[in-house]
């Protein structure tokens, strides 16, 4: 019973993740093949790589399976863009996923596709974003308005705020400052100004939920002052997929090394062979 039970897992997660693939390339997405990457994978094992940077669609629309909503404020959603502050608008032209930073309290929200690693370790997010949030110009550690990464890994039902811990680099910047009704009060996020595209990259967890997972970027604000906005591009998300049994590399069999005869010693006695005696 129990190994019917994970034949049929396993045979739903392979089904969910050529769904995913074929739905990541109909929708635009780059998806390229499983191939070696010696080191960030482990032996025998494959790298999986998705990418999704906003550039087969026609502005403002966003790409299959990518939801935007507003918990709190007025419109406008998370669109793409090719046009505007902060600048530069894209990381790869045409696009990039964009939001306001409006003075009223707001909290946009932008929801990745549905993503899944079938059989697989080491998954690992990476992006590039613009963003200027309005943030104290006293304090360099203090943010006003701000974006945060978070992740659900039962097909979008729940999310969790991805902690500091998980980032490789570009984690959050600024906290978010308690006193004036932001959504992510006391929150470490992203805040002020970037100054351009910035690398972010993020180690994600394992999750065996055939839902799958949604990456969202929720970018919050206050009832004080207002900013440019944020801007997204160049999600990719990789992973290292076991797709055939390891059949480990044959080492060669050493050539075997000639015996050494021992050498003489130094205080052996050369053997005595007595004289014959003549006969009487």
């Amino acid at each position: 019973m129990i190994e019917t039970l994970r034949c049929t897992t396993r045979l739903r997660n392979f089904i969910l993740f050529v769904l995913l693939i074929a739905g990541a390339i109909a929708s635009g997405p780059m998806v390229s093949g499983i191939r070696p990457r010696p080191g960030r994978c482990p032996p025998c094992a494959g790298l999986v790589t998705s990418v999704e940077n906003f550039d087969s669609v026609t502005a403002p629309a966003l790409p299959i399976q990518w939801l935007a909503t507003n918990a709190l404020g007025p419109p406008p959603l998370w669109v793409t863009s090719n046009t505007g502050q902060p600048s530069p608008p894209a990381d790869t032209p045409p696009n990039a996923a964009f939001i306001d930073d409006p003075d009223v309290i707001s909290d946009k929200r932008l929801d990745s596709m549905l993503f899944s690693f079938f059989e697989g370790c080491c998954p690992q997010l990476s992006f590039r974003h613009n963003f200027n949030l309005e943030a104290s110009d006293v304090d360099p550690s203090v943010g006003f308005d701000g974006g945060v990464l978070e992740l659900s890994t039962d097909g979008g039902n729940t999310f969790q705020e991805v902690t500091a811990g998980a980032f490789v680099m570009g984690g959050y910047n600024r906290t978010i400052s308690t006193d004036r009704g932001s959504p992510i009060a006391g929150h470490l996020a992203w805040s002020g100004n970037s100054g351009g595209f910035i690398t972010t990259i993020v180690n994600l967890p394992i999750f065996g939920n055939p839902a799958g997972g949604r990456l969202r970027w929720r970018m919050a604000s206050d009832n004080t002052g207002s900013g440019q906005g944020w801007r997204i591009d160049t999600v990719t998300i990789t992973w290292c997929h076991q797709g055939q049994p390891c059949t480990p590399i044959p080492r060669p069999t050493p050539a075997p090394r000639p015996l050494q005869s021992a050498p003489p010693s130094p205080h052996a006695t050369p053997a005595f062979t007595p004289a014959p005696r003549p006969s009487p």
